[in-house]
């Protein structure tokens, strides 16, 4: 199974879309960043599904593996994640593995695929990885759709924009949970002046669009499996044991 590192060949910027106003930021940036040109290029539907087993062993170990279907292709994906705070976080190192059929899943090639997470990622694990990834099955899907807007500068600068309408869906209890959300992508290698221009024109005359560090996969497990406050819980378990007390003593 080849492997192909992603880590160093783009910079993404992720973006929540506070209104439905795609048409007006496009034309804010064709006006204000006048050295750019935005120009719609396609419509897009990629579809993400996130594998795991049952007590989260690879994403508890900040192993995050993935099949992604685009137009195209099928293909899977692994990646490292942080569990810093977020103003220490660096962007996840990426792996793009081998092509694979739409109704093939990682445990199909458990070896393979559990070989390029401890080369990639210099062994996390003490137990055979390969095991892990049998037991792993769909837990998360995330759908993607949205328009493309390829970004050309007079440097010769590349870069796209996408504007996409996102389903975060819990596969096991049903969950569904939609966002707006714009992601930048641009090269990482040179281009400086032109990228601090695109992010600062975002800045000053894109209000709706609040910048976000945390990957899909952070983003999924926030909303679809939210953290209980035990402080608060205990709080309301206690009062509701008050009240009923206390309508016992009414009565």
């Amino acid at each position: 199974m080849s492997e192909k590192s992603l880590e160093f060949e783009e910079e993404k910027y992720h973006y929540d879309m506070l209104r439905n106003n795609e048409d007006e930021i496009v034309d804010k940036l064709n006006l204000h960043l006048g050295f750019f040109s935005f120009r719609f290029k396609e419509k897009i539907r990629e579809t993400e599904i996130i594998y795991d087993t049952s007590n989260n062993l690879l994403s508890n170990a900040g192993i995050v593996l993935s099949k992604q279907s685009t137009k195209n292709r099928n293909f899977f994906k692994v990646r490292k994640i942080s569990y810093l705070p977020t103003e220490f976080k660096k962007p996840s190192k990426k792996i793009e593995l081998a092509d694979c059929r739409s109704n093939e899943s990682p445990k199909d090639f458990a070896l393979q695929v559990s070989t390029a997470i401890n080369n990639s990622f210099s062994n996390v694990f003490t137990i055979d990885l390969a095991e892990v990834v049998k037991k792993t099955y769909p837990k998360i899907q995330i759908i993607i759709k949205g328009n493309v807007y390829e970004i050309s500068g007079g440097t010769g600068f590349k870069g796209v924009m996408v504007f996409g309408r996102t389903i975060y869906k819990d596969l096991i209890a049903k969950k569904k949970v939609k966002r707006r959300e714009v992601t930048l992508i641009m090269p990482t290698k040179g281009y400086e002046k032109d990228k601090a221009d695109i992010l600062e024109g975002v800045e000053k005359y894109c209000k709706e669009l609040i910048p976000y560090k945390e990957s899909r996969f952070e983003i999924a497990s926030r909303i679809l499996f939210p953290k209980v406050n035990k402080h608060k819980l205990g709080l309301k378990n206690l009062k509701e044991e008050k009240d009923g007390d206390k309508q016992k003593e009414d009565n």
